[in-house]
């Protein structure tokens, strides 16, 4: 099921599987269902509960505990720059960063070359971070992060139906290849 040599398609000096490509294509579409519905449904919570809190300046900000939602996995979808933090914004920044970690040599020269600074990110004591969704920022929060259209049965839907396309294309695609090879060939020959 390699590209093979085709009188008619040049895949001069490759080894990869045609397989490989579709199974790689399946594995993308589906982890990316799976992290959209992780992002809409687990994370979006934070900005639904500060909506339907009336958080909408730093007057009105509250702490996740105070909302009622459990901190795991937000620490980390809650750092400077990420999609989250952009409809999210925290009132007493200052007061609520976590002390940084010392870095160790590898982390430090990871940081240094993919950001251009050796500093840890800052990382907000949960517990207390005052959180608001700032009124500019409302309509964009609640569209990118409504609870309709994700469904973790939808997923498996797809998933199943994406299963079926890849097992089809892998064993048809190189058929048609091959049909379309021999067809170009036929009219050149005429």
């Amino acid at each position: 099921m390699l590209l093979d040599t085709y009188a008619n398609f040049s895949y001069e000096n490759t080894t990869i599987s045609l397989a490989v490509i579709i199974w790689g294509l399946y594995a993308g579409m589906l982890i990316g269902g799976i992290l959209s519905v992780y992002n809409k449904r687990y994370l979006g919570s934070a900005v639904r509960a500060l909506l339907a809190a009336g958080c909408l300046s730093p007057d009105t900000a509250q702490t996740l505990p105070q909302l009622g939602i459990k901190k795991q996995g937000f620490q980390r979808a809650l750092r400077e720059g990420s999609a989250l933090r952009k409809c999210i914004s925290v009132a007493n920044e200052g007061d609520c960063c976590l002390p940084p970690k010392p870095a160790k040599k590898w982390t430090a020269a990871l940081r240094r070359f993919f950001t251009g600074s050796e500093d840890p990110v800052k990382k907000l004591d949960l517990d207390r971070a005052l959180l608001y969704v700032p009124e500019e920022k409302k309509y964009h929060a609640q569209v990118r992060y409504e609870k309709r259209g994700t469904s973790p049965v939808l997923i498996l839907l797809g998933a199943v139906l994406l299963l079926i396309v890849a097992i089809v294309a892998t064993y048809f695609i190189p058929e048609l290849l091959q049909m379309t090879d021999q067809m170009i060939t036929s009219f050149r020959e005429l």
